[in-house]
């Protein structure tokens, strides 16, 4: 009898589908998969179809065009060819909208971190903006990809981003709002060079150009320049040649005469304001020096 009871407690406690060798399940709850650029340890603990590469969960659904131009966009930051590397982000996007296939966020925020290394050019920093605020929303707290577009988000702070913008949970139409941070003038640097460098000439020239009134007057130039435009370097090249003018008569001394090549063709705007400005000031300091010396040159004026 208790032996019989022992047979029918036995078969009632036991699964009848388990075997000896089946070993204890170790896959995660679905609630406890990890979610894209989360660590895994395998596939099976990333979520969905997201494959565990290099203890991130990953997409495999890539578009092979996009990735290499996406590959082109990375190689042409690294040598600084800026412009370059947009477009070619540019059109690793374009593949994958044709492709029909989602774009992954490390290739949107790479795109974005273009954008803002090239924010001299604003329309590229505003968008770097807008692209980086998206990379952030869409990668979890802790990765890598969010740590890099914060980096260079804040390298946009001297261009006018406002921060509270990058708070909000999805993206916006402007973040560039609070305008450039603009230099202290008294911080401000003019430095002059010249094309070819008159051998006698220019040391005197350097040297006029510094003294405090020329300086004030350039600073006046880049502050008008700054306002209008946002832009925090003014540049300016002015071409002129001294000519040695022989005398009418053996009794009276030769002379050397300067002449100023016309500006560069300009479109009315900030740009030509500016230029026709520094001209203003620079063509009659250099004509007071009195030089003796022929020469052409070009020389370039840049205050920053």
């Amino acid at each position: 009898m208790r032996a019989s009871l022992f047979v029918l407690l036995f078969a009632v406690g036991c699964d009848s589908k388990a075997v000896a060798s089946d070993p204890p399940s170790m896959a995660p709850r679905p609630e406890e998969k990890s979610k894209e650029y989360e660590s895994c340890g395998a596939s099976m603990h990333c979520a969905g179809d997201l494959r565990c590469f290099a203890n991130t969960c990953r997409r495999s659904a890539r578009s092979t065009v996009g990735d290499y131009f996406a590959a082109v966009g990375a190689a042409a930051r690294t040598r600084g060819d800026l412009e370059t590397s947009i477009a070619a982000y540019a059109s690793a996007l374009g593949h994958y909208d044709s492709e029909k296939i989602v774009l992954p966020p490390d290739v949107d925020c790479a795109y974005g971190g273009a954008l803002a290394a090239a924010k001299t050019n604003r329309d590229h920093a505003e968008l770097g903006a807008r692209v980086l605020h998206r990379c952030i929303l869409a990668v979890p707290v802790g990765s890598w990809l969010r740590d890099k577009a914060l980096a260079e988000l804040a390298t946009l702070s001297d261009s006018g981003l406002d921060p509270l913008l990058v708070g909000a949970q999805k993206t916006g139409d402007l973040y560039l709002t609070k305008g450039p941070a603009q230099p202290a003038t008294d911080k401000l640097t003019v430095s002059v060079t010249a094309d070819p460098q008159p051998a006698k000439s220019f040391p005197l020239i350097t040297t006029k150009l510094a003294e405090p009134d020329f300086r004030n007057a350039l600073v006046t130039c880049w502050d008008q320049h700054q306002a209008a435009t946002k832009k925090t370097v003014l540049s300016s090249v002015i071409a002129f040649k001294s000519s040695y003018i022989a005398p009418e008569y053996e009794d009276e001394p030769g002379r050397y005469v300067l002449k100023f090549d016309p500006p560069i063709a300009l479109a009315p705007g900030p740009e030509s304001t500016a230029d026709a400005c520094v001209r203003q000031i620079v063509s009659p300091a250099i004509e007071s020096l009195k030089l003796r010396e022929g020469f052409t040159t070009k020389l370039t004026i840049t205050v920053k």
